[in-house]
């Protein structure tokens, strides 16, 4: 090889080698969840990841608090319509430290939830995260917090695909779908993409950590 041909060849090799993709911002990293839900508490759920894949999840959602009184798992729901609170009383028996039966008044079983967490290691022993079958249909996913919060995730529909961000652009291949480009912008705390009908969707974070890498 003559002294001229070599530099051409590697000025060839670094011309074919495209330059790595810059790192997506920091800000949108993470999971995000839909601000405004649907009468049936349906939503959906975005997660980014730093390698450029993205989790969309179609979930129902609950957000509600909670106490334990003695052997009674008692819940209070708030009617976002009519502000009125709603409480529901539950037995609860444990098998060990990683898995519990629900019972009504009349003592017959209403479902069993099993542990997908660590164990707390103070406090009442239904504190973590536990998934159990709802109606024979969807996995139900439940997080007890030590400060007396309920979280409810039943996701029914997962994508997966890509996405990349360039200025005010995001950018989403879903796989087996056309890629969509959307504007987007963080405000406030919140994530609001613009959607191809010019409708805006928003989005928060959230403490519940239930259905992260799902």
């Amino acid at each position: 090889m003559t002294p001229i041909a070599l530099p051409l060849v590697l000025a060839l090799l670094q011309t074919a080698t495209p330059a790595p993709a810059p790192p997506p911002p920091a800000e949108i990293l993470g999971q995000w969840e839909s601000a405004v839900r649907n009468k049936g508490g349906v939503g959906n759920i975005l997660e980014f990841h730093p390698d450029g894949r993205v989790t969309q999840i179609s979930a129902a959602m609950g957000d509600t608090t909670y106490e334990v009184d003695g052997e009674w798992l008692r819940t209070f729901y708030t009617d976002e319509t009519t502000g009125e609170v709603r409480e529901s009383a539950l037995k609860l028996e444990f098998e060990g430290s990683n898995k519990f039966a629900e019972k009504g008044d009349d003592g017959a079983e209403q479902s069993w939830s099993e542990r997908i967490g660590p164990a707390p290691r103070t406090g009442t022993p239904v504190i973590g995260e536990w998934c159990s079958i709802f109606m024979e249909l969807l996995t139900q996913y439940r997080q007890f917090t030590p400060d007396g919060k309920l979280f409810i995730r039943m996701p029914a529909v997962t994508l997966r695909g890509t996405y990349k961000v360039e200025g005010d652009q995001l950018t989403v291949a879903i796989f087996g779908q056309p890629p969509g480009k959307y504007p987007y912008r963080i405000d406030g705390g919140q994530l609001k993409i613009k959607g191809r009908d010019g409708s805006e969707r928003v989005y928060k974070r959230t403490e519940c950590t239930l259905l992260k890498g799902y």
